[in-house]
């Protein structure tokens, strides 16, 4: 049974390269427009990049003579928060001509756009996993269930149920540290209290924020493997039937 399950590891690696590639393809294709071009920079710079420095310099506000760090490392996540809101606004600007056909025929446009080209990869390797005997393709689909449960809970466990909460929590320590930091700076310029743990959580929200949105696109990919295997049990067992 164990070229039996090497072909069907195999295929399982087809098919993800097969999808990759036609990202890939897709992702050629925008990079030359200009709405492309600016959604690759805010992303990075505007959400990445502030977040990854204000943790980086943090540490150094706890030397006394570098205490002004905490009100750049402070700045930094509120950029990251601000284009985090934003984001999603400026996308609907950038793609206003996608938006408008998705508005006008929404179901068909969102088929045409998230589902078409999974259907065509999937349609092309499915008779390779019906080829495969039932209790290799049962067998993949109990391991592949098993390393979803196992990745979802492996990221609860980082990340707690953060999908349900999204950035709220961040936002909330974000409003707290800079209040205080406002009443700090009208008053005498010395900081009244520590406000270590409320940078924490605002920093840390947004970094397990896009930790738990790559997890969930991963259990995705999961989920569509289980289907599709699912899928090729049903067939072969229509053929023997």
């Amino acid at each position: 049974m164990t070229h039996e399950i090497d072909q069907y590891l195999q295929i399982v690696a087809d098919i993800e390269q097969a999808y990759k590639t036609a990202i890939k393809e897709n992702r050629e294709q925008l990079q030359s427009s200009k709405a492309h071009r600016i959604d690759t920079r805010v992303f990075w710079f505007g959400m990445i990049a502030p977040s990854i420095v204000a943790v980086l310099i943090a540490p150094f506000s706890l030397i006394a003579s570098l205490s002004w760090t905490a009100y750049v490392s402070w700045g930094l996540i509120g950029v990251s928060y601000l284009a985090l809101l934003i984001y999603p606004l400026l996308g609907m600007w950038l793609y206003r001509d996608s938006i408008r056909k998705v508005l006008t025929a929404p179901f068909a446009s969102l088929m045409q756009a998230n589902v078409k080209t999974i259907m065509q990869i999937d349609a092309q390797y499915l008779p390779k996993l019906v080829s495969l005997p039932c209790d290799t393709l049962k067998l993949g689909v109990l391991e592949l269930k098993n390393e979803r449960s196992a990745l979802e809970k492996r990221t609860h466990l980082v990340t707690g149920a953060i999908e349900k909460i999204g950035i709220f929590p961040g936002l909330l320590a974000l409003a707290v540290g800079l209040t205080a930091l406002s009443k700090t700076l009208s008053s005498a310029g010395i900081m009244t209290a520590r406000l270590d743990w409320v940078f924490a959580l605002a920093g840390a929200n947004i970094i397990f924020y896009f930790m738990c949105a790559y997890s969930q696109i991963m259990m995705s990919r999961y989920d569509r493997m289980v289907a599709l295997t699912e899928l090729a049990i049903e067939r072969k067992n229509s053929q023997s039937s």
